[in-house]
């Protein structure tokens, strides 16, 4: 919370110079109390989830889909989404809430500044990517609007933005991305929308990637120069991505996420939902056992750490799986997996009825080539893989991989190449 006598005292230092002492304004708008937009810690672990990917089915909420976002934002996940980078439902979905007060003083004439105008809110930035478009929306909303003082606090303009709309590849309506309006209409209207949208087919790679980095301002600004506005930037902290990464790899040609959230693989609440997990219980024991009874596991060796739990005691220092695609590449990991299993099993384990199963995924860079010394060219690299491979059945194995893993989960998510996420299993 800001102090009224710190913050003038922030806005007179430094006043004057060694050659002239510049006219002193005579009024400034500052702030007084704050809360939202708090800096997370550098060490802090990232957001990351499970959770279904939330419906925007106007039918299954109570109100818009962004009013439904708000409410379980502000009652559920309040201190999360006061911090700059707010608060994550999963890739699609997120929101920012604060509060501020901020008083118009006249300065001089007496040791204690003189209140003249004063306004305070509650705010609420919602943002919906879409994941079938290249498109997002940014709803902002104003409550508990108060107002004390003289004319000021109704005529001053207020202007939000929203940074990134100024870009050849991104464009935004209204067009600059920001919205101004006198203090009074925005507490008699006390909402507005920015949509940030980027055209099929444009950015980097084969994926056609964009990213941006998302960032919102407010400033309360008086035409008088003789008034000090307020501004105050970077609010909030958020990357999107673009993506046309075409409907072999996402769930839809064209798409976009909040790139900042890794999500969850939970291969057993998945199969719940679908009233399956009998048909997939191998396959999620192998999960189980490979992230918590490294002792069942092959290759066996001394040291042997397995990645892919998200663990918050370890702050930021996580070990998330990272996505490989390209089949090829896919294929080396598989092959030296498939060593693990003749290793174990004999050359004529594999059957019409077992596949070699694999933790971590062969579609991960932390397979059984890639995150090893086989990819430097030692054949027996696989010998030291941080990771597990087993027989188990053909169709628990494939159902794991393809409708689930791959379906439900990477096109769902749009997990393109290299992006990161955790893996769990759940009772």
């Amino acid at each position: 919370m800001v102090g009224v006598a710190a913050a003038v005292a922030a806005l007179l230092t430094g006043v004057g110079t060694a050659h002239a002492a510049p006219k002193r304004p005579t009024f400034a708008w500052v702030v007084t109390e704050s809360s939202g937009g708090v800096p997370t810690p550098a060490n802090a672990p990232p957001q990351t989830n499970s959770n279904s990917l939330r419906t925007n089915n106007q039918r299954t909420l109570v109100g818009t889909p962004q009013d439904d976002l708000k409410r379980t934002c502000r009652n559920e996940h309040f201190n999360q989404a006061t911090t700059r980078e707010g608060w994550m439902a999963d890739r699609f979905n997120r929101c920012f809430t604060g509060h501020r007060k901020v008083t118009l003083y006249k300065l001089g004439g007496g040791p204690v500044p003189v209140m003249i105008a004063e306004t305070e809110w509650d705010y609420t930035l919602v943002g919906l990517a879409q994941s079938a478009n290249r498109i997002v929306d940014w709803y902002l909303t104003f409550d508990n609007w108060e107002e004390r003082g003289g004319e000021e606090r109704v005529t001053t303009p207020l202007k939000i933005s929203l940074s990134g709309c100024t870009t050849t590849s991104v464009s935004c309506l209204p067009t600059s991305g920001a919205v101004e309006r006198p203090l009074g209409n925005w507490r008699t209207d006390p909402q507005t929308q920015i949509t940030m949208l980027s055209p099929n087919g444009t950015g980097v790679g084969d994926t056609f990637v964009i990213y941006n980095q998302i960032k919102l301002s407010m400033a309360i600004t008086p035409s008088d120069p003789e008034i000090t506005p307020w501004t105050e930037n970077n609010m909030t902290s958020a990357e999107i991505r673009f993506d046309s990464a075409g409907s072999a790899l996402a769930s839809s040609a064209n798409g976009t996420v909040f790139s900042d959230f890794s999500p969850t693989f939970d291969l057993a609440a998945l199969a719940r939902a679908a009233n399956n997990t009998a048909g997939v219980q191998e396959s999620i024991q192998h999960i189980d056992d490979a992230l918590h009874h490294v002792d069942r596991t092959w290759p066996s060796f001394v040291g042997k750490a397995i990645p892919g739990e998200y663990k918050p005691e370890l702050g930021s220092e996580q070990r998330p799986l990272r996505r490989m695609t390209g089949t090829d590449r896919i294929d080396k990991n598989r092959d030296r997996a498939k060593k693990v299993c003749v290793d174990v099993w004999g050359d004529g384990a594999a059957t019409p009825n077992l596949n070699c199963d694999e933790y971590p995924f062969a579609s991960t860079y932390e397979g059984a080539y890639w995150s090893t010394t086989e990819a430097d060219g030692d054949t027996n690299g696989w010998m030291q893989w941080n990771g597990s491979a087993r027989m188990i059945g053909e169709i628990d194995n494939q159902d794991a991989g393809n409708l689930y893993l791959n379906n439900r989960f990477y096109k769902a998510n749009r997990i393109l190449d290299n992006d990161k996420f955790f893996v769990a299993i759940t009772n």
